[in-house]
């Protein structure tokens, strides 16, 4: 291989899809393996439950089979900070894709960040969720400008999953997701990108239902889907969605990544006019495409042993697609057993998503050495002639044939309008066995943002866990960094995975939202243990100990070791909400939060604490004077500054709030009541003190765990030791029903169900419809506005639009109400500035009392003298 052909390897980093029967990439190659189709006709019952028409079943071209997705109207629109409104009147095809390419990104255990440039290319299928949305005048279509748009896809993944890279929206029409991941593939190897989304979405409308096999058309009149096999009469359509992450090789392997395959090459061209008409299929420019991608790849068309082909069990494509793939080989001079398989008839054709089902096939394929069995086939189509190439089709699940070259597999995608698409994968490379990890604690973090996510994804990763070997290292970095951190929060640390699952199954809550705060204890009452090997892994802690004498006075190393503590947790990005302290380690506190220079809080430290032991029995009270002298004429030469987060002095029980200065006697005083004995005060128990952090490693990361808790956020990267990304179950998102159909549709009997968005939702307004400058009229009427436009049932006065979903294209909807409802303009900067409910009617009432008294100064004079009286 040459370093030119090494530089284009692209790896497969992580997967997600949802296809007929199946909600994952682990259940898709269980079916793949045992051979199943999805593809079942529906019988009566099911088909009178799905409410599909009378005049339909009776039509002798209705065929009663699909491809279909469960739940496809539910949707967990408050992960995105979608309002309910807008997310019943957006296209099912953009929801699904959401939540999957979060799925995606999951598996690779990466969430984009902003350090990192994230691409994103797909495609859709048809809006068809459009056309039956109520009137436009409905609540429904409101959102309809957002939603319709096929491109604005890839817009909306980047903007919600804050994606920073190309966001191309990608059409071929039964081609585009392997059109789209070559385009990601080209964009990663320019450098446009670090990290690439590509795949391809497409719901059929409406679903559980069937399709009508016209005379002469490409269905399936029997709702059988028989690929490349004599008994072909056409296909079957289903839906999906279908998504992989890539990255450069190089980049995956230096990243500890897990690579499930690599691609090598690829190739993209269109038929042009060599063929019979706009639909119909070219041998030439179908060979041409896999010959350009082998070439491409650099590999010998003979190492190829599994392709993975377009298949749609159509009598006219399905031989095309076969003579085109035997010129390709037959013009290398292979001729060593190659496997087809074609898995639309295990899920149907998937329209725009199709060419996804077969590459993660592909990609299972090589990395697993199994090759599946083709659903459907019996016998070979007589029209089709392999000659002496070598090709077969797969008709059972069997291992890859072992070979002294990688397992090399190709997919193709045949998009109707003549782009095709085809592209070569193989095996990941082994990964280098590295060094023994060595047994120590980890953070094991999990976090949902309701609880029922949050109770459902401790219980899948404990059954993760148990079923599965895992390396502790492994699963901890990959909860760390390869997941997005939610409010509701909880962590563990143990060196043992089964300790770990053991809590985890035992269904545990979340931790309390009290906030973060630190707290810093000297030990002036009793000591503490230091671990002198601490100082190995936490830089900042050796840098704040370097200067001092293992046996000085117990309070300079305390204090030493609270500033190494606590500037360890600045570098991991720790920001606390407040720092509570007693005694000298108040000092440290107003540090910490910028109001005095650290060097003389560390002296005041010091001297607080040989102060103290100055004035017990038998001491020299005379030091203990200058002591305290000493501290307020260092404290009188540095005035404190403004507080950069909250201060409690637990000492004298006072909180000092963040941007305010502290009274400048206050730390005298703290010290003086202390040495009299009238100042002796405990920490709270339940917050965990800097010190007893420096015992060891494991009590510095259950310090870290619980500031993540509390809601820091986490440089996870600083802490690191070992440690691979891998797959881990997916977030379970907490699904509530959108759907704005408004009469019983095939897609479900379903009504009334928690979370539904009705185009009739709405809270009662005042009923006339004259100008009231009643201020609860006032806030009634923008309250049902509110209702309408976000598509939530109730809204208080104190909510915030931006908490409710609202943005600048909502406000505009909302400013629009307004000028309707009330006959007064907003500006939208002062709706979007005044954010909660009441503010935004107070800026009404204003713009009606400022209406009120113009009308009244314009008033005609003999009106105006009728008001007067005599």
């Amino acid at each position: 291989m040459t370093f030119a052909q090494e530089s284009k390897l692209i790896a497969v980093v992580g997967m997600a899809c949802r296809f007929p029967g199946v909600r994952d990439t682990d259940e898709y190659w269980n079916a793949l393996v045992k051979g199943t189709t999805s593809l079942a006709p529906l019988t009566a019952d099911e088909l009178a439950a799905r409410n599909v028409p009378r005049e339909t079943l009776d039509d002798p071209q209705y065929v009663p089979v699909a491809g279909a997705l469960d739940d496809v109207e539910m949707f967990d629109a408050a992960y995105f900070g979608i309002p309910p409104a807008e997310a019943a009147a957006m296209d099912p095809q953009h929801r699904l894709f959401l939540q999957e390419a979060v799925h995606a990104l999951e598996h690779a255990g990466w969430t984009g960040g902003k350090d990192r440039q994230v691409g994103v290319f797909c495609g859709t299928g048809e809006n068809r969720y459009a056309a039956m949305l109520p009137s436009p005048h409905s609540g429904a279509r409101t959102h309809r400008s957002m939603s319709d748009a096929p491109a604005a896809l890839p817009l909306r993944v980047s903007y919600h999953l804050d994606l920073r890279g190309p966001s191309v929206f990608v059409s071929s029409l039964c081609s585009t997701s392997l059109t789209a991941v070559h385009l990601a593939r080209r964009s990663l190897l320019a450098g446009e990108c670090d990290v690439a989304l590509a795949g391809a979405v497409s719901v059929q409308m409406p679903q559980h239902h069937g399709y009508r096999a016209l005379d002469g058309s490409v269905m399936s009149p029997d709702g059988r889907l028989r690929p490349f096999d004599r008994e072909a009469r056409g296909t079957v359509p289903g839906s999906g969605v279908g998504i992989v992450v890539l990255k450069r090789l190089d980049d995956a392997l230096r990243e500890d990544d897990t690579v499930h395959a690599v691609i090598r090459g690829s190739a993209l061209n269109n038929d042009g006019a060599d063929r019979q008409s706009f639909a119909a299929p070219s041998v030439r420019g179908q060979r041409d495409v896999i010959i350009a991608a082998l070439t491409d790849a650099g590999v010998d068309p003979a190492t190829v042993g599994y392709v993975e082909a377009h298949g749609t069990g159509t009598p006219l494509g399905d031989p095309v697609e076969l003579a085109a793939l035997r010129e390709a080989r037959e013009q290398a001079g292979a001729t060593t057993p190659c496997a087809i398989g074609a898995v639309k008839s295990s899920l149907g054709h998937l329209d725009t998503a199709a060419g996804m089902a077969g590459l993660i096939k592909a990609v299972l394929a090589v990395r697993e050495g199994m090759v599946p069995a083709t659903v459907g086939h019996d016998e070979l189509n007589p029209l089709v002639d392999l000659g002496d190439s070598g090709l077969y089709i797969s008709v059972t699940t069997h291992p890859w044939p072992h070979a002294e070259h990688p397992r090399r597999a190709a997919v193709t995608a045949l998009g109707v309008g003549g782009t095709n698409a085809h592209m070569v994968l193989e095996q990941p490379p082994t990964a280098p066995a590295g060094p023994t990890a060595p047994e120590e604690p980890h953070i094991f973090p999990v976090s949902a943002h309701t609880p029922l996510s949050f109770d459902r994804l401790c219980s899948r990763l404990a059954e993760t866990l148990v079923q599965k070997e895992h390396a502790p290292g492994d699963v901890a970095r990959t909860l760390q960094e390869g997941r997005r951190h939610h409010k509701l929060r909880r962590a563990w640390v143990s060196s043992s995975l089964d300790v770990v699952s053991t809590v985890l199954n035992g269904k545990p809550d979340p931790a309390p939202a009290d906030g973060l705060v630190l707290a810093i204890d000297l030990g002036e009452e009793k000591p503490y243990a230091l671990d002198a090997r601490l100082g190995e892994r936490i830089p900042e802690l050796r840098r704040a100990l370097r200067h001092t004498d293992p046996v000085a006075f117990g309070t300079v190393v305390a204090a030493h070791t609270a500033r190494g503590m606590l500037d360890a947790l600045s570098a991991l990005g720790v920001v606390p909400d407040a720092v509570a302290a007693v005694g000298a380690g108040e000092y440290l506190a107003f540090a910490h939060a910028g109001a005095l220079p650290w060097d003389v809080a560390l002296r005041c430290a010091e001297r607080h604490g040989r102060a103290l032991e100055a004035s017990l029995p038998g001491g020299d009270l005379s030091l203990c004077e200058r002591l305290l002298d000493d501290i307020e004429r260092d404290l009188a030469a540095c005035p404190p500054a403004p507080l950069t987060m909250e201060v409690r002095s637990v000492t004298s029980n006072t909180g000092f709030p963040s941007d305010r200065v502290p009274p400048a006697g206050h730390l005298p005083a703290m010290t003086r009541a202390a040495v009299t004995g009238e100042g002796n005060a405990v920490l709270p128990s339940g917050r965990p003190s800097l010190l007893d952090a420096a015992a060891g490693w494991e009590q510095w990361l259950r310090l870290v765990a619980h500031c993540w808790e509390r809601g820091a956020d986490v440089s996870w990267d600083r802490l690191r030791a070992t440690g691979r990304r891998i797959p881990l179950p997916g977030y379970p998102f907490d699904e509530a029903r959108h759907w704005a159909v408004p009469t019983p549709d095939a897609t479900t009997a379903h009504a009334g169900a928690p979370g539904e968005v009705r185009a009739t939702d709405s809270v009662g307004a005042p009923a006339t419809g004259s100008r009231t400058d009643g201020a609860r009229d006032v806030l009634a009427a923008l309250g049902a506005i509110w209702q309408t436009v976000l598509g939530v049932p109730t809204v208080a006065p104190e909510d915030s639009f931006f908490d409710l979903g609202g943005h600048s294209l909502l406000a505009s909807q909302i400013m629009t109400r307004i000028r309707e409802r009330f006959e007064v303009r907003i500006p939208l900067g002062d709706l979007l500035d005044a954010e909660t409910l009441s503010g935004m009617a107070e800026l009404v009432q204003d713009e009606l009392a400022a209406l009120r008294v113009y009308a009244t100064q314009t008033a005609p004079a003999d009106e105006a003298m009728e008001t007067v009286e005599l």
